[in-house]
């Protein structure tokens, strides 16, 4: 459960409890940000097919930069909504479609 990128708001609760129960502090916004960030990185790595890329939060937590080997910063994903959050309990499927489809537009651009 500890390596589970939550795909649903049905996976985060689950994950949500699971957190919980082992002493860990996590809230569902904790959880579902979590995800957003983990399922991006698992994108470039499967794209990449291997960790190549690191994937992190913008300075002001709003958008997913993509940083290439170089470690400057190769991409960037913004949200449809105020945040990923939202979009993710909006659609979340649709957002991974949507970032994956995005992550792959950077790596035939670099």
């Amino acid at each position: 459960m500890q390596n589970l990128i939550p795909g649903d708001m049905l996976e985060v609760g689950q994950k949500l409890r699971w957190e919980l129960d082992n002493g860990m502090t996590a809230d569902e916004s904790s959880v579902i940000n979590e995800a957003v960030l983990a399922g991006t990185q698992y994108f470039v790595d499967e794209a990449l097919e291997g960790s190549y890329w690191t994937v992190k939060w913008s300075e002001d937590q709003q958008n997913l930069d993509i940083y290439g080997t170089t470690g400057t910063i190769i991409g960037q994903i913004k949200p449809l909504t105020a945040n990923f959050e939202a979009d993710f309990r909006q659609d979340s499927q649709g957002l991974f479609m949507r970032i994956e489809k995005e992550i792959a537009v950077v790596v035939r651009n670099n």
